[in-house]
């Protein structure tokens, strides 16, 4: 059953009361409508602060104490948009509601009332508030929603490094980054790690979903990858136990795709697991090649899976380009993706250049390629070379 509209009535004659509790008797008794009367403006400030679902206020303009233009002024210094006054007054004195309404009446009733007359006003009244009502929760939804998302972007934003040149001490290193979340915010990440001082791990990764929910499994997908190439050597061992680890209590049923690789700087041999990612290319003597794929699945999709392991051994000026599908599926003002042939194209362009300017070149070729058309997903990249 739905809740009674309550209407405040504010009226110096004592029969108002007894002729609308009479005349909207058997609204009342179902509930329809709940009355509350005063006798005065400071009356009705009075119930107004103790009911605070009061959202409809029919006052006369002449009474004593308080007279219906200065409640309305009252009532608007309460600072809710919900509440509506209905001015009541005599076919006379239509300059106080002319007033009244310049104040920001909502409507006005005249005197004597016609009570059919009445009954439209009301309603019509409680449709507004309950228009108003709805259009504040979608606000205060959208509110929700932005907030989460904004949570969500910070805690993206801190979880990732900022790589540009040598990686750390590691001098034969050199790794750039770059990523462009999109305005919604979503679920990409990466990191460069430093397991040992002989194995440096790298990671690329795009978390389904977006938001909040989102921003905890891509920190919980992070840390788990981190935590478990500390216990196990091979990568497919790793994201295994990281698999089943992102399979407890997932009720969301999250899932990510990511790529992890350990790169062994002793012989330059860089072994990699890819789980259900994007592969990433291989730039080696001016080629442009696709790393050999592993065939995983994403982690969080099913428990108890094995994973698999593949190796390829690098050399000098040899580059490794990793990137999200943000990249790939980048979209212009035409509905055309930006698409692998693309990447692989401007890889080939830029295969002598540092990585770094290889990122810069991939980013402004995006924004070029994009426009002015709206970004619906995080636009990521990853790259890696040894001098």
């Amino acid at each position: 059953m739905s809740k009674a509209f309550k209407i405040l009535c504010v009226d110096d004659e004592p029969d108002m009361e007894v002729l609308i509790r009479q005349k909207f008797r058997k609204e009342i008794r179902k509930g329809v409508y709940d009355f509350h009367f005063a006798q005065d403006g400071r009356q009705a400030i009075d119930l107004l602060e103790e009911h605070s679902d009061i959202y409809l206020v029919l006052s006369d303009i002449n009474m004593p104490i308080m007279d219906g233009l200065i409640l309305l002024n009252e009532i608007q210094k309460l600072e809710n948009p919900l509440i509506k006054v209905v001015m009541v007054s005599a076919y006379g004195d239509m300059q106080n509601i002319r007033i009244a309404m310049n104040r920001g009446a909502f409507d006005f009733i005249n005197k004597p009332i016609d009570f059919d007359d009445f009954t439209l006003t009301v309603e019509k009244s409680r449709k507004e508030i309950q228009r108003l009502q709805k259009q504040f929760k979608t606000q205060e939804i959208l509110k929700a929603v932005e907030d989460d998302l904004s949570a969500a972007s910070e805690i993206q934003s801190s979880l990732l490094p900022k790589l540009n040149g040598a990686f750390k001490n590691f001098e034969r290193l050199q790794v750039a980054s770059y990523i462009q979340p999109a305005r919604w915010g979503g679920g990409d990440f990466y990191d460069v790690f430093e397991i040992n001082s002989k194995h440096i791990g790298f990671i690329i990764a795009d978390v389904s979903g977006k938001g909040m929910p989102a921003a905890v499994f891509m920190f919980l997908s992070r840390t788990a990858v981190k935590i478990f190439s500390s216990l196990y050597k091979q990568p497919s061992e790793v994201l295994s136990a990281a698999n089943n680890y992102l399979n407890i209590d997932n009720d969301n049923s999250m899932f990510v795709t990511l790529f992890y690789g350990v790169l062994n700087l002793d012989n330059n041999e860089f072994t990699y697991c890819n789980a259900g990612h994007n592969s990433p290319y291989i730039i080696q003597n001016g080629d442009v090649t696709a790393l050999k794929p592993t065939h995983n699945m994403a982690l969080g999709v099913f428990p108890d899976l094995e994973y698999n392991d593949a190796s390829i051994s690098l050399k000098a000026d040899d580059k490794l380009f990793m990137f999200t599908d943000g990249v790939s599926e980048c979209m212009n003002e035409n509905n055309e993706e930006f698409a692998e042939e693309r990447i692989i194209d401007l890889l080939k362009t830029e295969s002598q250049s540092s990585v770094m300017d290889m990122v810069d070149k991939m980013e402004y070729a995006l924004v070029k390629f994009q426009g002015d058309a709206e970004q619906h997903d995080d636009i990521t990249m990853l790259s890696f070379e040894l001098d």
